[in-house]
C-alpha cells in the first residue's frame, strides 16, 4: 500500500510539491508562532525563574514581576524570624526613565539586587554581577546597549538625575516590554527612584531550610507577616505568565495565530488528496475489480495523507531550524521545547491525516463497472 500511494503521489508531482510547499509553509507559521510564545513565557519569567529563591513576599494583587509595588523594608526581619527561613533578602523593582549621553530619555526596568545578588542578571558577557555593589553601577544587556545609548564599560547615562556607570554587560537577560532591564544595588535604586522611601523595597525572597517544603514556608510567613501576599516561585512564575499571556491578550493572539497555521496546513493537504483521489479514479477501480478491498484503498489516501505530512513537516523543521538560529540575535528569539515540539510535529500529523477524510467520499462512491464503461 506504502508503493501504491507513493506512485499515485510521484505521478502528480505538480500537485504533490504544491501541497509539501503548503504544509511546510503552514508548519513554519505554526511552529514560529509556537516558538515565540515559549520565548515570551521563558523571558516574562526569567528574572524569578533565575533568582534562585523558593518564596517571594509582595504586595497583595502584584499582577506579575514587572508590576510590583513597594512594602516596608521592615517585612525582611519579620520574614527572617519565620521557622524555616533559612536565608532572606530584598530585591527592587521599578520603571523609569534613562537619559542617555545624547540627552534622550528611554523607559527602562530598574531590578535593584540585594548583597546576595539574587534576582540579578545570570548571564555575563562582560564582567561579573557583583560590580552591581560598586556605588553608581549598572548593568545593561548587550542586546539593548545601543538602544540605551551605550557601548562600553565606563560609559555614563543618568537616572532622576543621578549619575549611572555601566559596569557590565549581560547577556540574553531580554524583556518582552520595549524596556530593557536596568540592574543596579538596592541602595542605587533608592536613589535613581525618589518614590520610594528610603524604608520601602518591592519584594522579600526567602529559600527554605532544608527539610522545609517552599509551600510549607509560603503558609508559615502568610501567617506571621500582615498585609503581604506571598507565592511560591512556581506560583509567581504562572501568575506572571498568566497576566502577560491572558490578561494582555498576547498569549490568545499567539494561540489564535498558531491554530490558523494548522487549519491552513488541513484545507491544503485536504483539497490536495481530493484533486489526486478523483484523477486515479480509473485506478482505484481497477485495484477493486483486481481484489483490493475499499478498507484498503481507504489506508492508501491514509498513507498519502500521511507521506505527504511527514515530508511537508520535515522540510518545515529545517526551514523552522534555521529560523530559530538566525532569531538568537534578537530581543525576541523563537524558542523550543522537545515536548513542546513533538506536540507540534503529532498534532500536525493528526490534522494530515484528518483531512484526507473528504477524499474518503470518492472511494466509498467508486463503482467499478460504471468506470470501465466509461
Amino acid at each position: 500500500m506504502i508503493g501504491v500511494a507513493a506512485k499515485m503521489l510521484l505521478h502528480s508531482k505538480v500537485r504533490s510539491i504544491s501541497t509539501l510547499l503548503g504544509i511546510a509553509v503552514a508548519f513554519v507559521l505554526s511552529a514560529a508562532q509556537i516558538g515565540l510564545m515559549v520565548s515570551w513565557c521563558n523571558t516574562v519569567s526569567a528574572i524569578v525563574r533565575h533568582a534562585d529563591v523558593d518564596v517571594w513576599v509582595m504586595a497583595e494583587q502584584t499582577p506579575a514581576f514587572d508590576y510590583g509595588t513597594p512594602i516596608p523594608e521592615g517585612r525582611l526581619y519579620q520574614v527572617r524570624s519565620v521557622p524555616g527561613v533559612a536565608w532572606a533578602e530584598t530585591l527592587f523593582m521599578t520603571w523609569m526613565f534613562l537619559r542617555q549621553p545624547d540627552g534622550s530619555r528611554t523607559i527602562v526596568e530598574l531590578v535593584g539586587v540585594d548583597d546576595g545578588l539574587a534576582g540579578g542578571p545570570w548571564s555575563m558577557a562582560e564582567n561579573d554581577a557583583s560590580v552591581l555593589l560598586e556605588p553608581d553601577a549598572i548593568i545593561v544587556d548587550r542586546l539593548y546597549a545601543r538602544q540605551l545609548g551605550v557601548s562600553q564599560i565606563g560609559d555614563e547615562v543618568e537616572m532622576s538625575d543621578r549619575r549611572a556607570i555601566v559596569r557590565g554587560f549581560s547577556e540574553g537577560v531580554r524583556t518582552i516590554t520595549a524596556a530593557p532591564f536596568v540592574f543596579t544595588s538596592i541602595q542605587s535604586a533608592l536613589e535613581y527612584d525618589p518614590r520610594y522611601r528610603d524604608d520601602e523595597i518591592t519584594y522579600v525572597i526567602a529559600r527554605c531550610e532544608a527539610g522545609t517544603s517552599p509551600e510549607q514556608l509560603r503558609d508559615a510567613i502568610a501567617l506571621a507577616v500582615p498585609s503581604v501576599q506571598v507565592l511560591t516561585t512556581q506560583e509567581f512564575v504562572e501568575r506572571t505568565l498568566s497576566y502577560w499571556l491572558f490578561d494582555t491578550g498576547l498569549g490568545l493572539t499567539v494561540i489564535a495565530t498558531a491554530i490558523l497555521g494548522l487549519v491552513v496546513g488541513t484545507v491544503i493537504i485536504s483539497q490536495a488528496l481530493y484533486a489526486i483521489t478523483n484523477d486515479h479514479l480509473p485506478n482505484y477501480a481497477t485495484l477493486l475489480a483486481v481484489g483490493f478491498g475499499r478498507w484498503q484503498l481507504i489506508a492508501v489516501v491514509m498513507v498519502q495523507a500521511a507521506l505527504l505530512g511527514i515530508i511537508g513537516i520535515a522540510i518545515g523543521s529545517t526551514v523552522f531550524g534555521r529560523l530559530s538560529l538566525i532569531s538568537q540575535a534578537t530581543p525576541i528569539p523563537i524558542e523550543m521545547t522537545p515536548l513542546v515540539f513533538g506536540g507540534i510535529v503529532l498534532i500536525f500529523l493528526a490534522c494530515c491525516l484528518a483531512a484526507s477524510f473528504l477524499s474518503l467520499r470518492s472511494i466509498f462512491r467508486i463503482d467499478p463497472v460504471a468506470v470501465f464503461h466509461n
